[in-house]
């Protein structure tokens, strides 16, 4: 951790659940959920409510957080922040901030308690093998596409030991040994990706500007363009487990976009918010209901309206 720079305490504020958030996370039962000023919100009953983290030592934006297991958790934000949790996000500290490097983290990945991931501007890339407390930087690299620095939007697990990263300029990469080594998947577009998403096998998706989706059905050798019906960037993407509507896939967007598949990721309807505000993350939070966050703070969507849990769809 950097030291010489005051720290700072994200301060109480009323609104805050209704403020500009970026990423969310379930901590158990628990739903997390972080964003600007270094607000970080917890929910107990499916974010319903919300109140504030107790403690949170940073008032730097926080763009992503990620849960190992029901009470260790980590938060990553601009500036370089790294904030760790053992407790379901009541109380953090902080474990790395670099304020005059000016770049963010973007996003963060834990597979297990053990073994952390962080990626951000300029393709910077941290690692944690000891639960949080020591990160260490080192140089992303690809096979492939050596010593360049685009920026790394986001980064998925699709098993304890496969893992996606989406880039700028469309770049994709992927990696088989849990991020030791990475190898530059073909693009199907030149346009910067923000977000990849794993299906079950060997199902991925990939998604950017201007309404660009795209499917792979072989861990990202070859991609098809899927058609979405909106030129809004696309931002985050959620699954829903089997109940109402079985093997449901959720990609949302700017402009209140949220992109709904029934059929594993082949095809997409649009349900347009009325209100076009700008959704950033996405986690399901029951067999019908979808947890988004973004411009306009945390809210409920029902994906599946009139369609109890568990009862068969056509």
């Amino acid at each position: 951790m950097q030291h010489g720079w005051a720290e700072e305490i994200a301060e109480p504020a009323r609104l805050a659940s209704h403020s500009l958030l970026l990423g969310a996370a379930s901590a158990g039962q628990r739903l997390v959920a972080v964003g600007e000023r270094g607000h970080i919100l917890l929910s107990d009953d499916r974010g319903r409510s919300w109140r504030q983290a107790q403690s949170v030592p940073t008032r730097t934006l926080l763009t992503a957080v990620c849960f190992a297991d029901s009470q260790f958790g980590v938060a990553v934000g601009h500036d370089e922040v790294i904030l760790t949790t053992h407790d379901a996000g009541q109380t953090w500290a902080l474990a790395h901030f670099v304020p005059q490097a000016q770049q963010p983290l973007l996003d963060v990945v834990c597979p297990d308690a053990g073994h952390i991931i962080a990626v951000g501007a300029y393709g910077i890339y941290f690692t944690s093998q000891d639960g949080g407390t020591n990160w260490s930087e080192k140089k992303f690299e690809s096979a492939g596409d050596p010593g360049r620095d685009f920026h790394l939007n986001k980064i998925a697990a699709a098993t304890s030991t496969r893992l996606y990263i989406a880039a700028e300029a469309g770049h994709l990469y992927r990696s088989d040994d849990r991020g030791m080594t990475w190898r530059e998947l073909p693009s199907p577009y030149e346009g910067s990706f923000f977000g990849v998403k794993p299906l079950a096998g060997n199902v991925v998706l990939a998604y950017g500007l201007r309404g660009n989706l795209f499917r792979s059905a072989d861990a990202g050798a070859t991609w098809r363009r899927v058609q979405t019906g909106t030129q809004a960037m696309l931002t985050g993407a959620a699954t829903l487990p089997d109940g109402a509507l079985p093997g449901a896939t959720v990609v949302i967007g700017l402009s209140g976009v949220v992109l709904v598949s029934h059929d594993a990721g082949n095809s997409f309807s649009l349900m347009q918010q009325e209100d076009r505000k700008g959704l950033a993350a996405a986690l399901a939070v029951g067999c019908d209901a979808l947890l988004v966050v973004g411009e306009g703070g945390a809210r409920l969507l029902n994906i599946a309206p009139g369609v109890a849990c568990g009862a068969p769809t056509r």
